[in-house]
């Protein structure tokens, strides 16, 4: 199923810096001077554009983290550019350890990282958040499609049949957005970074959307029937060699993912172990996320499941669209350092109506699990997974029980005014 725009019923977040933890302070003309009237700033020369550092380098940069102890529990940070002096804790601080998107959205304190919409990621085209199963999200569902019964990924994401409308090339994957910015940083043909990519009064802090488009379409270009690309995925040389990602293929599934992409970095390559080292009740094979079989019959979305949680990379799953923000906050600083910190603008974080999404109701897993090479010994806890139960259709014989999950958990539907980019006009295309 595609979606096609309609109109251009959006609504745009606001644009506001004011935070020692990310500041961007604006300043008028006469303060930075007139060398070039069609400027607002003086371009940096000499500018390190082609020797970025790591995404997690730049993700801990521009998002510091709170320190914990071997058994991940929080103690105060003793590097003073954390912000925690005489034992007091930074609330501004993000979570380490991340291990679902249940609280992105809320404070950092609760656990909460920056959605798509909070980073105001231009390409995201979200569904609002009018109640209907996957709100919030990429996945287009209308008010009335049945999210307690059927997988609402099936509903697709924003597609458009060319770039000229209101919704432009529509939904992007953000590990995509951040190749392209790299694949420009490094091309001499495309635009000068220090010139033209950052215009402060429009889009402060953050990469020009034009510039954007222009690196998309200069290294992802529309089919020649004007269909949109087929954007590889992120843990793939083709889709930008994101490392983050630490996807659940293993064994079969990640030799399936081979014949397609052979540059895929499977979970024998991220984490260094193999199918045996899977907790038995996780089912093998999938996204950056790792169910429990359970859930997998019930066809529970995925996204309610935990990211890496075992081995030497649980927990370091970062959101391929927290990097692109890490990208841009760099970039910013180095181009418009009396403007743009060295940390991301959380002065609107969380919104005053967050961007938590609704979520299933869960189970806990009381078997315990590890984050070291060896996968030994086993002494954390494990992350909650979708509650699942057998029910038997009762105009069905026995033996044809089907497994159910539970959505939404006691919080509800999460109907909500939250201000941000979403497509709110759309029709579908079968």
């Amino acid at each position: 199923m595609n979606w096609n725009f309609k109109s251009s019923s959006i609504l745009v977040i606001a644009l506001l810096s004011s935070s020692q933890w990310g500041t961007a302070v604006s300043q008028t003309q006469d303060e930075v001077g007139d060398e070039d009237p069609d400027l607002f700033w003086t371009p940096c020369k000499e500018c390190p554009f082609t020797d970025i550092p790591s995404d997690d380098t730049l993700i801990n940069r521009a998002f510091p983290t709170w320190c914990i102890t071997e058994q991940e529990e929080r103690i105060p940070c003793t590097d003073p550019s954390k912000g925690e002096t005489n034992g007091q804790e930074n609330p501004r601080l993000f979570n380490p350890i991340y291990l679902t998107k249940k609280f992105s959205g809320a404070a950092p304190a609760l656990g909460g990282w920056p959605t798509n919409t909070d980073i105001q990621y231009v390409y995201e085209f979200a569904a609002p958040f009018l109640g209907q199963p996957g709100g919030g999200s990429s996945d287009q569902c209308p008010e009335d499609f049945p999210g307690s019964t059927e997988n609402f990924k099936k509903c697709g994401k924003l597609n458009t049949e060319n770039d000229s409308g209101p919704y432009g090339p529509g939904h992007v994957p953000p590990h995509i957005a951040l190749f392209v910015i790299k694949l420009a940083l490094l091309d001499d043909d495309f635009e000068d970074p220090s010139a033209k990519w950052f215009d402060f009064p429009t889009t402060q802090c953050r990469i020009s959307t034009s510039i954007l488009f222009k690196a998309l379409r200069t290294y992802f270009p529309r089919a020649p029937d004007g269909s949109s690309p087929k954007y590889p995925p992120p843990f793939t040389d083709e889709g930008g060699r994101y490392l983050l990602e630490f996807v659940n293929k293993v064994g079969p599934s990640c030799a399936s993912e081979k014949e397609k992409f052979p540059t895929s970095i499977c979970f024998e390559e991220h984490s260094g172990g193999t199918g045996a080292d899977y907790p038995d009740y996780v089912k093998q094979g999938g996204g950056p996320h790792y169910c429990s079989k359970k859930a997998v019959e019930a066809d529970a979305n995925d996204g309610w499941c935990p990211y890496i949680f075992f081995g030497p990379n649980r927990g370091k799953y970062r959101h391929p669209h927290i990097a692109f923000s890490a990208l841009e906050v760099y970039l910013a600083n180095i181009i418009l350092p009396n403007e743009c910190a060295t940390t991301w603008d959380d002065s609107n974080f969380p919104a005053k109506v967050d961007t938590t999404v609704a979520w299933p109701v869960e189970t806990e897993v009381p078997l315990l699990t590890n984050n070291k090479a060896d996968f030994e010994p086993q002494t954390l806890f494990s992350p909650n997974q979708p509650l699942t139960r057998k029910r038997r259709s009762p105009k069905k014989a026995k033996g044809t029980d089907k497994t159910i999950y539970f959505w939404p958990d006691k919080q509800g539907f999460k109907k909500k005014p939250v201000v941000g980019n979403f497509a709110n006009s759309i029709y579908v295309v079968e």
